[in-house]
């Protein structure tokens, strides 16, 4: 082979490899950021979320209504979806309703999207007698604009839909 060639080979490569490791350090960069985001969201929620649910939740329970608070990490399935990272309060008619034997109550749920870096609100209203609604809410948070008033005014705006629409 020509020493020309040589040249222009090795050159090739030398601009592939620096391409793969560029890409290589934006993938790391991005996935660093999506830690940071997911580790503050979870902090949100130890902090702020959960003890705001707690309170509403002995609220409901001294007027007759169970309820259930469930915090879940980002999960993979087998079919490739993901699920994403969220804290929900579930709510029941019942006060000593069994929420291990059925997962289908309604609840105001605070979802972490790690891709977009914001926290959306999904709220469903449907009862076991199946109306109402499920839907993620058209406005989103940030890490920065989700503090306590947001949380407490969201929680009770769902329970307000939840238990009109038992």
């Amino acid at each position: 082979m020509k020493e020309e060639s040589i040249d222009r080979l090795n050159n090739l490569f030398y601009n592939l490899k620096t391409e793969e490791e560029k890409l290589q350090h934006r993938l790391a960069k991005k996935k660093s950021e999506e830690e940071v985001f997911l580790e503050g969201f979870r902090m949100l929620c130890k902090n702020f979320i959960d003890p705001k649910m707690q309170e509403f939740r002995s609220m409901l329970r001294e007027n007759k209504f169970g309820s259930r608070i469930s915090i879940a990490e980002e999960t993979a399935y087998g079919t490739g979806i993901l699920a994403q990272p969220h804290i929900k309060l579930q709510i029941s008619r019942n006060v000593e309703s069994n929420f291990y034997a059925n997962d289908k109550f309604p609840h105001v749920m605070f979802v972490a999207d790690k891709n977009l870096k914001r926290i959306g609100i999904h709220l469903d209203t449907i009862f076991q007698n199946g109306t109402g609604t499920a839907a993620l809410k058209p406005d989103f948070y940030t890490l920065a604009t989700l503090d306590e008033d947001a949380i407490e005014k969201e929680i009770i705006e769902g329970l307000e839909k939840i238990l009109v629409n038992r």
